[in-house]
């Protein structure tokens, strides 16, 4: 039974990392060196850790009142959506967003860059 359950799993991570494999290997931003990646990829898990379950609730949040918003307003999906919609965006802090090759994108807002 151990054996099975190994194969299954080792048959989910084989298929999760399929999109991966297209990939293209050591890409880096002519503008920033290795080490400067690295301290920008560190510095984003480090802001996802506050980041992330912020967002994460108030998605969730969100998602209540934007089903309550279109069930008072007797069904309209429209409705619904225009709540919905202050959430789009990023869930999480790129390397990129930290380096200013990316704006933050949080809600319908434009882009003033």
């Amino acid at each position: 039974m151990k054996n099975v359950v190994r194969a299954i799993g080792f048959a989910v991570a084989l298929a999760g990392a399929l999109p991966a494999w297209g990939v293209p290997q050591g890409v880096q931003p002519e503008d920033v060196s290795p080490g400067e990646a690295a301290g920008f990829s560190l510095l984003a898990a480090v802001a996802n850790v506050v980041y992330f379950p912020v967002r994460l609730g108030l998605t969730a949040v969100t998602a209540e009142l934007g089903g309550l918003t279109g069930w008072m307003a007797g069904g309209d999906r429209q409705a619904a959506q225009a709540v919905w919609n202050v959430t789009d965006g990023q869930a999480f802090i790129t390397p990129a967003v930290l380096e200013g090759r990316e704006a933050l994108r949080f809600g319908p807002w434009p882009n003033t860059d």
